[in-house]
């Protein structure tokens, strides 16, 4: 007998307890073990994706509306509508006071707006429009 991984990975809660006064039924005791794997499975897979980063490239000519909050929906690969993800810099280490300056502006004004994730988008609102493009970062996102 083969174990089945499921895909996507489900988690379940549901395992039976077997002792030494259970019954022994081999094919039984391996649908437990099925799903003990495919809990496995699930926790890896959401560890991983906890730790992946994707990027969202928000061009400063990208922002919709003639009053705030203004808007801007751009790809994000793996991003899907049930998840939730953080925004983190992207800053890339060593670059110029000048390069800093400029990004941690944008940075906070995209940080202090919203934002929601779609099927392979990502929706920014804020309530001030970033003058420069940014890349950001969404943890959790895959």
């Amino acid at each position: 007998m083969a174990f089945v991984l499921k895909n996507p990975p489900e988690f379940t809660v549901e395992i039976n307890q077997w002792t030494r006064e259970t019954d022994a039924d081999g094919a039984e005791m391996a649908k437990d073990i099925e799903k003990l794997l495919n809990n496995d499975f699930y926790l890896k897979t959401e560890l991983e994706r906890m730790d992946h980063v994707a990027l969202a490239v928000l061009p400063a000519s990208g922002w919709t509306g003639s009053s705030a909050p203004y808007i801007q929906t751009v790809s994000v690969e793996g991003a899907k509508e049930d998840r939730d993800a953080r925004l983190v810099s992207v800053l890339a280490d060593g670059a110029s006071l000048e390069v800093q300056k400029a990004y941690m502006k944008a940075f906070s004004l995209i940080s202090s707006g919203t934002g929601v994730l779609g099927e392979g988008v990502a929706t920014f609102k804020v309530y001030k429009k970033p003058t420069t493009d940014i890349t950001v970062g969404l943890l959790g996102v895959m």
